[in-house]
Order: C-alpha cells, then structure tokens, then sequence
C-alpha cells in the first residue's frame, strides 16, 4: 500500500509532526530551573515514543486502524488479507475448461503477496503492486507468478510457467475479484 501513498508528502508530514512535537516538549520542560541538557532528554524521549507509536501502526497496528476507519478502504486501498475462493477459466491448445482454487492474500502496510492452490498446480506470486485507477479510483492487484503444474499418476509431466494477472475489486461488493490473466505456457 505505501506505493500508493505520495511518500514524499507522508515523508515531510510526518517530519514537521515530529519536529513539532520536539519542539513542543522541549519548550514547556525547558525554564530557568531545567538545564538545556535535562529538556533535550525530554524531548529525545518524546520522539522516542512518537517513532515508536509511527513504527506500531505502520507495521502492526495498520488493520486495526482500517477497521476503526472503514473509509480508508476507500480513501488508500482495501485489507485484502484472507482466502480467496477462486474459479479459473482456461483455455489451451484446443481444451477450455474451469478450475477451482483458493488463493492465499497476505498483505501489511509496505507489501503485498499471493499464492494460490489448485488441484492441478500451485502458484507462487513473483511481484504483486497494489494500484488504484486514476479516474475511478477503483483498486487492482498487479502481479507476476510462477505456476507449478502437479505431477499426476499416468499424466505426462508439465513444466512451470509463468504468468500476469489484473484482478479488480467488483463494484458491486468488496468480496469479489474479477481479472483476466496471461502466462507463458507453450502451446504445442
């Protein structure tokens, strides 16, 4: 989610916070009866905590803080942690068929991953990018993965393969991906 964020922005906020609240500690510690030194401890020890409370949400306390503020769903990107019961819809060579799976979403607040299990092959994600669109701010998971076909009694073996997928969150319910994916498989 964080390369959804204009880190720069996040980056100098978060800066002139702290530079504040430094500030602030050291001035109301800081009188003819405190030395310059014994404020300056003070306030290291106010930073100390804000960097401690800043490092806590950023990478614990991030789902929390989505679920007390349901409209960061909205507003950043959605927790899509969780299993995700799939259908896949293939073609290749001159077959089509469906296949059943559950793919694996483990997501904190700077990255995001997926596997998926199916009864014919496993897949591995190899690079995922949470994106929004820029005219409906609807989210997208990008991703590159690595399928491994499962080797079955009396089925030749198949190589592994690579493949891209779009999937975008349903308008109409949050509970639902929709994408179109491409892999590299040979066609013979």
């Amino acid at each position: 989610m964080i390369n959804l964020l204009p880190i720069g922005k996040i980056i100098s906020i978060i800066a002139v916070i702290y530079a504040t609240a430094c500030c602030l500690i050291l001035w109301g510690v800081y009188d003819e009866n405190t030395t310059f030194v014994t404020a300056l401890s003070v306030a290291s020890g106010g930073s100390f905590l804000l960097n401690t409370i800043l490092i806590s949400i950023f990478f614990f306390g991030w789902r929390k803080l989505w679920q007390w503020f349901p409209k960061l769903n909205d507003l950043l990107f959605p927790d899509l942690n969780g299993t995700w019961d799939m259908v896949i819809h293939w073609e290749w060579e001159d077959k089509k068929g469906t296949s059943h799976a559950q793919a694996t979403i483990r997501q904190d607040f700077l990255r995001i991953g997926m596997d998926v299990e199916a009864d014919d092959s496993d897949s591995q994600t190899l690079v995922a990018k949470p994106k929004k669109d820029t005219e409906t701010g609807r989210p997208a998971l990008y991703y590159v993965f690595l399928t491994t076909p499962k080797h079955k009694a009396g089925f030749v073996a198949q190589d592994s393969y690579r493949g891209t997928a779009i999937l975008k969150l349903n308008l109409n319910g949050k509970e639902v991906l929709n994408g179109n994916y491409f892999t590299s498989r040979k066609m013979y």
